[in-house]
């Protein structure tokens, strides 16, 4: 927001946050995309930190669900296993 001046408005921390979550739309493709970004960003750390064999790591499609615990709150996790 701006003043009647037309410079930058300073707002408390919390106005801000408010503002932004109030503002912020979040679609399910956005969600997907980001889960791939993050999933990808995983395999390339292990792949160049952790120095795993690439035959070793697979990327599977995101899905949603959830834990049974929160029935209208989305679920956030990673699954990893070993093969």
């Amino acid at each position: 927001p701006r003043n009647l001046i037309g410079f930058t408005k300073d707002l408390p921390v919390a106005e801000m946050e408010k503002l932004l979550l109030t503002n912020t739309v979040v679609d399910a493709e956005s969600l997907k995309r980001l889960a791939q970004n993050r999933a990808q960003a995983a395999k390339t750390w292990l792949l160049e930190q952790g120095q795993i064999a690439p035959e070793r790591i697979f990327l599977l499609a995101p899905h949603e669900g959830d834990d049974g615990k929160q029935a209208k709150a989305r679920v956030s996790r990673v699954d990893f296993s070993l093969r």
